[in-house]
């Protein structure tokens, strides 16, 4: 979904977000995913006080009410989403609505009265740290236990030749040099091979040696992995709100860094011969 008309910034920052929410939750491969993680802690969550960040419409916070938190906070910055948020937990029982506070803020400003025990966020960008898990790294509080609390950007490099078609042909990926273009080709599933990058809460984002001098193939293709305890929880091409970056194979290996501003997370990509 696009915006076609001419907005001040700051209401085209909030509809785009709200938007951008919608196509998440649109994605029940990877809603099924967080909920069965979610539920799997029903015993630390239960008499416990818990955080969902960046709460979108509430979905996350609401399950950890019914699971029996004794106190939820559901914080979200965006007023439009806030309001929907706001709504979603009017219409549950009052019993699990009264355990329900909603905090109109950015996560990174929230300071709770007391413990938090979980913090439960799905602030994973495509290329990992590309949305906000930069908030997770600079939280005013602690929480005893985040879910999901890790994940990876992994590689893999392919022919463009199997992945070509009459639109997309050769001659249009050449003019793509140095170009991370989402969506460009269909994910078979099987391309991530190779982890980059890694963050893991508590220890942030971190660089993973790797090389693709032994790998055949003129396309790098990258997609996300969630992760939580070390383990896979989704992925890019499989829960399809996330979809694989694709560009013309430059070297043996890359480089990512990710610089934090007001307008938002941008990403600077590098090729490396080693």
């Amino acid at each position: 979904m696009d915006i076609l008309n001419v907005l001040s910034t700051r209401r085209f920052r909030e509809a785009d977000d709200l938007l951008t929410f919608i196509s998440i939750y649109d994605d029940d491969r990877r809603t099924r995913a967080f909920l069965k993680l979610i539920r799997s802690h029903e015993r630390q969550i239960r008499g416990s006080v818990c955080v969902e960040g960046g709460a979108g419409l509430g979905i996350f916070a609401a399950e950890m009410a019914r699971l029996g938190a004794r106190k939820v906070y559901a914080v979200e910055q965006n007023p439009l989403l806030a309001r929907l948020a706001r709504l979603r937990f009017q219409k549950l029982p009052k019993e699990l609505s009264k355990r329900i506070e909603l905090i109109e803020a950015p996560l990174q400003r929230f300071r709770p009265p007391g413990p938090i025990h979980v913090l439960v966020h799905e602030l994973y960008g495509q290329l990992l740290y590309d949305e906000d898990l930069w908030t997770l790294d600079h939280l005013a509080f602690q929480p005893d236990i985040v879910l999901p609390d890790g994940g990876e950007l992994r590689a893999g490099i392919v022919s463009s030749g199997a992945y070509c078609d009459r639109v997309i042909t050769a001659e249009v990926v050449k003019t793509l040099d140095g170009v991370l273009v989402s969506g460009l080709f269909e994910e078979r599933l099987t391309e991530l091979r190779i982890p980059i990058l890694r963050w893991n809460f508590g220890a942030g984002l971190q660089p993973v040696d790797h090389s693709f001098a032994q790998r055949r193939g003129d396309m790098l293709c990258l997609g996300l992995v969630v992760r939580h305890n070390k383990r896979d929880i989704c992925e890019a091409g499989r829960c399809p709100n996330w979809a694989y970056a694709w560009t013309p194979r430059l070297g043996n290996a890359v480089s990512l860094s990710f610089r934090h501003s007001r307008a938002g997370v941008e990403c600077s990509f590098g090729w490396k011969n080693l």
